[in-house]
């Protein structure tokens, strides 16, 4: 049986398309790249707030690495990093309000959760992380329980 040149360029093109297409999605995003907090879409309650906020993430498979910097208004800028993977053990890391662990786990192909236990027991810290779907919008819902009470607010980065 013959199929036509008319049939078959009409029909594998979209079947190309949509075979490469779910490939692709079901990659999912990476959370690789340089992003820059956008001040005007953060969300925060109480507290201080950075001036700015750099972050630079590298992420392979379940590892993932990220350093950044911010800077507050009258102060030296604050430098923080981590190394770590999304398998829900513990990782040391060391945070403003103290050293502790930090656990990651995936929650789907755009999105992470981190919970982080200063090793004194007075704070810890949960979010959520997403990764929009064109790649551009890089969304952190965190959770602040400490010796002052809770804060939650929600930080919007651009990727440069």
């Amino acid at each position: 049986m013959r199929i036509s040149s008319r049939f078959s360029s009409a029909w594998l093109a979209p079947a190309f398309f949509a075979l490469t297409w779910g490939l692709g999605a079901s990659q999912g995003q990476t959370f690789s790249g340089n992003w820059r907090l956008n001040l005007e879409k953060t969300r925060w309650t109480a507290g201080s707030r950075p001036g700015s906020v750099l972050v630079v993430v590298y992420q392979q498979g379940s590892d993932i690495q990220y350093h950044g910097a911010a800077i507050y208004s009258g102060e030296e800028m604050r430098v923080f990093g981590f190394a770590g993977a999304f398998d829900g053990k513990p990782y040391r890391m060391s945070r403003s309000f103290g050293d502790g662990m930090i656990t990651l786990r995936r929650l789907d192909e755009n999105t992470f959760e981190s919970t982080f236990h200063s090793d004194d027991g007075v704070f810890t810290e949960t979010a959520k992380t997403w990764v929009s779907p064109d790649g551009k919008t890089l969304t952190r819902k965190l959770t602040l329980r400490g010796s002052d009470g809770t804060q939650t607010w929600t930080e919007i980065y651009d990727k440069k």
